[in-house]
């Protein structure tokens, strides 16, 4: 059998082609493992996983990956983000593949401007053939939610709180690492849990995925309120003890201009208490008046 050899171009919306030549079912195909789409966080590494298979008898002459992004429908012209028969491919694209049957593709430091649908395309030396439809690809910045048990007010030492590590266009993240201030801290759960919260937890936490530091998030800020130590409390504990020593104070003088009024009253009283004593005298005998205020007595004394 004698092959034309004018390279067909085949490709239909159908990842995959049969195409009978001479009684003979041949079968091309691209298949893309990884599901679509796939979401990444800005600063990660994504693989894509591909496998594609073409009739016996061919060989593969080039690969090629392109992005919708920068180009369309089957992907037939350039550019590409990936191309076999050229040397100065971008250098966030690596491919892993082969030329047999091994189409997989690395994108390293992968952000925004990465976010497209990516198809791959290959080329025998008789036919050529691209993967539809191809793989989407949504890149999309880690970030920090917050959620506390109170909602309305500051937090306070006591509360709890709870920080999740999320990506917007996935589900649950598997393995996280976390930052406090920019330290590392020992904790790879997608959640950090403060069950009672204290003024030392204040600070500034941010995520990432588990050793890819350049995927990670904003801060977020914690701002602890320390209750016992707060002014507003400083100021009512200063305002009640100058109270106590005042009315401490004023207890004093009262109690003192009390007793400088009794004084007099008592020795007035003594006076009134007291005795007088008046002597006479004649040749025979002396006499001596004693006065009482409540009763007078005249006493005789013999001489």
């Amino acid at each position: 059998m004698v092959f034309n050899e004018k390279i067909e171009e085949i490709g239909t919306d159908d990842p995959e082609v049969n195409i009978l030549v001479d009684g003979v079912l041949s079968q091309w195909r691209v298949s893309y493992v990884s599901l679509s789409p796939v979401c990444a966080a800005r600063g990660s590494n994504v693989s894509i996983n591909c496998r594609y298979e073409y009739p016996d008898g061919h060989q593969v002459q080039q690969v090629m990956w392109c992005s919708m992004r920068s180009n369309h429908d089957k992907c037939v012209n350039e550019p590409y983000v990936y191309d076999s028969e050229f040397n100065n491919n971008q250098k966030n694209f690596q491919y892993i593949g082969d030329n047999t049957s091994n189409c997989s593709l690395v994108i390293s430091n992968i952000d925004q401007t990465h976010s497209a649908e990516y198809k791959f395309r290959f080329i025998t030396n008789k036919n050529r053939y691209t993967g539809e439809p191809g793989v989407n690809i949504l890149v999309d910045d880690l970030r920090v939610s917050m959620s506390r048990s109170r909602e309305n007010g500051s937090t306070i030492v006591g509360d709890s709180l709870n920080l999740t590590c999320t990506l917007s266009c996935s589900g649950n993240l598997a393995d996280v690492q976390w930052f406090k201030n920019r330290d590392l801290i020992r904790h790879s759960e997608p959640v950090l849990t403060f069950s009672r919260i204290t003024a030392e937890d204040s600070g500034n936490y941010s995520c990432s995925l588990r050793n890819f530091k350049t995927t990670v998030s904003e801060e977020i800020t914690i701002y602890i309120e320390d209750v016992t130590g707060s002014p507003t409390v400083l100021i009512i504990v200063v305002f009640l003890v100058s109270l106590v020593f005042i009315t401490a104070a004023v207890i004093l003088i009262r109690r003192r201009k009390a007793k400088t009024q009794v004084k007099p009253k008592e020795k007035r009283k003594e006076a009134e208490g007291s005795l007088y004593c008046t002597l006479q005298t004649t040749d025979d005998a002396v006499y001596s008046t004693i006065t009482n205020p409540q009763e007078t007595k005249d006493v005789l004394q013999e001489v």
